[in-house]
């Protein structure tokens, strides 16, 4: 079955008001409903800018981005694009607003005027998407980042959005914080059809992505599947990015003559294909 397009950048170049150089140059891109698009790329590649523009925080200064056909530059339109379209950012501190948990869960969908019960219902909905329900009469302060980060992503999630943004969620996260919050957005979108864009620098929480696109200075310079992608070590190198270990492991072993498959991105399929030529020589 053919999957929906439901955003679009249109030849999008975009400058920051009091700067001279292009921050987005000519970005043309398309997102299909219900999929999970990583966005990968260096400091200063333009990724947040890129994340900005999908829910009308920012309007292109040349070229077009539409959500479901709305044009984000149709001010009349953006309160829709936002229901349709929630953010989470990289420090959650900034998205939390109460001082309960199920308060600031709620807070988005009472600005939108939807009625006590069924806000109610979506606070304990959303918490227990993230796995926070046991948290919601806590005050969000003494949670851990990635506990923080997890209210926030309910937070969005209260408001039922199809698309949910999330730029760089993970980058004030211990690892554990990391893996939990990663854990949460692909189920998000793998067991409730959500269509999840992740905007990052970690290449390893890319690797299930449905489709990777990689900035560069403000530039689409790639784009496919992670094994497509990743399996260019060289490529990535010369981007100031890696690819997954097991990967970069193999490419070292064939330059030194063997012949491995260089699209493999895990760890134990990486472990199976050593033994198995370790066996045989």
């Amino acid at each position: 079955m053919k999957q929906e397009t439901i955003i679009t950048f249109d030849n999008v170049h975009y400058t920051y008001p009091e700067e001279t150089a292009e921050t987005l140059c000519g970005i043309t891109m398309q997102v299909k409903k219900g999929s999970f698009v990583a966005v990968l790329g260096i400091n200063g590649s333009g990724k947040s800018s890129l994340a900005k523009h999908m829910n009308a925080i920012l309007t292109p200064s040349e070229g077009k981005v539409t959500v479901y056909g709305m044009d984000t530059a149709d001010e009349e339109l953006t309160l829709e694009i936002r229901r349709n379209v929630g953010m989470v950012f990289q420090n959650p501190d900034n998205q939390i607003v109460a001082n309960v948990v199920e308060d600031d869960v709620a807070f988005a969908p009472e600005n939108l005027g939807v009625p006590t019960e069924e806000i109610r219902r979506r606070v304990n909905d959303a918490l227990a998407q993230v796995g926070m329900e046991e948290f919601q009469k806590h005050a969000p302060h003494l949670l851990s980042g990635g506990q923080k980060q997890r209210v926030a992503i309910a937070g969005v999630l209260a408001m039922q959005p199809d698309i949910i943004v999330l730029d760089e969620p993970t980058a004030m996260l211990d690892p554990q914080g990391r893996r939990d919050v990663l854990a949460t957005v692909k189920r998000l979108c793998r067991e409730k059809g959500m269509t999840v864009i992740l905007i990052t620098h970690h290449m390893e929480e890319c690797v299930e992505a449905d489709s990777l696109i990689i900035l560069d200075a403000g530039r689409i310079v790639e784009t496919g599947s992670p094994k497509e992608v990743f399996s260019q070590v060289e490529r990535m190198k010369m981007l100031g990015l890696s690819s997954p270990e097991p990967t970069c492991l193999l490419h070292e072993l064939n330059d030194e003559g063997f012949s491995f498959p260089t699209d493999v991105l895990d760890a134990e399929t990486c472990a199976e294909l050593i033994a198995k030529e370790l066996n045989h020589g």
